[in-house]
């Protein structure tokens, strides 16, 4: 079942560094310009879940498997489309809205690519 499914609108100007070490921002494309500064921006769509522990996220190509989550991740995701992803394999959640992963590869993420999530 897919939990979620958007297209990348754009990548804030500091991402990039934030995707250096293995950590992706998302927020959706109604957030303040300051936060998509940080930001990997997706066209915000309904979210048809909870991500848990062992659900695949597909990014830009790459597979990524949800490893822990924070207590709030779930809702920050669906009010606000907001996102962290953090590519560390941790099995238990550092912060109350992370989505720890594991992951083969850092994705390299462009606009136009997509997020899914099942």
């Amino acid at each position: 079942m897919s939990i979620y499914s958007s297209n990348i609108v754009k990548l804030g100007e500091q991402s990039e560094l934030f995707l250096a070490e293995g950590i992706v921002v998302f927020f959706g494309d109604n957030a303040p310009e300051e936060l998509q500064d940080v930001a990997v921006v997706h066209e915000l769509k309904p979210v048809n879940g909870d991500i848990v522990v062992g659900t695949t996220i597909e990014l830009s190509g790459e597979i990524l498997k949800v490893t822990s989550i924070g207590e709030v991740a779930n809702e920050n995701f669906k009010n606000l489309g907001h996102l962290v992803l953090k590519l560390d394999s941790a099995q238990e959640a550092a912060l109350p809205g992370d989505v720890s992963c594991s992951y083969s590869k850092i994705p390299d993420i462009v606009v136009g690519d997509t997020i899914n999530i099942y």
